[in-house]
């Protein structure tokens, strides 16, 4: 695989996790007590054997760039190639052209001096286990000039809505890309991953100059849709797309059933992240733990049900947290009840002693909120 290099896109077009991405961006969304959303693109291509991984951020960085730091938690920590960030240059009169394509152009010397020869570009919040090794094999024995990553599901009436999805032929063939509404239960998902020449991305990047100046990759991969050689690539693992609040809820608890985890979490393909040291979570003797992932550092003291708990969470006695994400370091009074609520870091739930929302539309109390 040293004939690849691996690009994660983090313009995230489709982004409505608003509540937890005012301070970050969508990739450095905490997920399942430990991990960010981009540890899982990340690791795909670093367990496929890519050394060379550009991250292109849009905006708000510095929560994303703590948790990357050298790379040395994914091995990317190195002399020749390793793990590279990229920021767009950006001002309040350009900011609605921040294309993922202006930031390849304005990054596109980075594209050329690599000496690989392939690309593989993902986005950050589609949550999958994938091993690029056989797609890229399968691109570089063929004649076409993209491959797609795609999936078929059966629920797309309530999952991976927003998302594109492709009308394939009997051939493999692309003819038709459009956006999931909900309307269809079966579709061709998306999964917006793509393998390439690198010459044939920098005459993607310098066409899209040419179209407009709002074009994304996506755009400019459907507008030419006609006119190139596009092969799919049908991905049949574990695969949910973050691009909502209620995706992030739902997918983040669903991952609660030991059966559903297994299917992303591999023992011969880790996910990686980096770490921090803790204590043991302490346990009161009055605690009541039941289908829950509990992070290290944690004081437990009254009653957790099919919840996530992150690092340094302290619940106190007679709580009770229900359906619930807790993020690190939040704070939940004695005798408070909580259910269907996400709590980003830092938030406190003191004075209101019910808070509670639908499992469809959680409640979510954003950083450093005080109740």
């Amino acid at each position: 695989m040293n004939e690849v290099m691996g690009i994660i896109n983090l313009h995230d077009s489709n982004n409505t996790v608003k509540e937890l991405t005012s301070h970050r961006p969508l990739a450095a969304v905490p997920f399942l007590g430990r991990y960010r959303i981009i540890d899982f693109a990340l690791s795909n291509m670093v367990n496929s054997g890519i050394n060379n991984v550009g991250v292109f951020i849009q905006e708000k960085p510095r929560p994303l760039t703590e948790h990357l730091g050298s790379g040395e938690s994914w091995d990317l920590d190195k002399k020749k190639d390793g793990l590279f960030i990229f920021y767009p240059y950006y001002n309040s009169a350009n900011s609605m052209y921040m294309t993922e394509m202006k930031s390849f152009r304005e990054n596109i010397e980075y594209i050329k001096k690599s000496t690989q020869k392939y690309v593989v570009i993902s986005p950050s919040y589609m949550i999958c286990n994938i091993n690029y090794k056989e797609v890229i094999s399968e691109h570089s024995n063929s004649n076409c000039d993209i491959t797609i990553i795609y999936k078929k599901v059966n629920d797309a009436k309530v999952n991976f809505l927003g998302c594109d999805t492709l009308d394939i032929s009997e051939e493999g063939k692309i003819t038709n890309i459009s956006t999931n509404m909900g309307d269809k239960c079966k579709r061709n998902i998306s999964m917006e991953m793509c393998v390439m020449k690198k010459e044939f991305l920098i005459e993607l990047i310098n066409k899209a100059s040419q179209l407009s100046a709002l074009y994304s990759l996506k755009d400019t991969i459907a507008y030419f849709c006609n006119e190139i050689n596009i092969k799919t690539y049908e991905y049949k693992g574990y695969l949910q797309c973050i691009n909502s609040i209620n995706s992030y809820f739902r997918k983040s608890l669903e991952l609660l059933d030991v059966e559903k985890a297994k299917k992303l979490f591999k023992p011969n393909a880790p996910i990686y992240t980096s770490t921090n040291d803790n204590a043991p979570t302490k346990y009161g003797k009055d605690a009541k733990v039941s289908n829950s992932l509990v992070a290290n550092g944690a004081i437990i003291e009254g009653t957790v049900e099919n919840s996530i708990i992150f690092r340094g969470v302290k619940i106190g006695k007679g709580a009770v947290v229900k359906n619930c994400i807790l993020m690190s370091k939040c704070n939940i009074g004695e005798d408070a009840y909580l259910e269907n609520v996400i709590a980003d870091k830092n938030s406190e739930v003191l004075r209101v002693k019910n808070v509670v929302g639908i499992y469809g539309e959680p409640i979510v109390l954003e950083k450093n909120s005080i109740v």
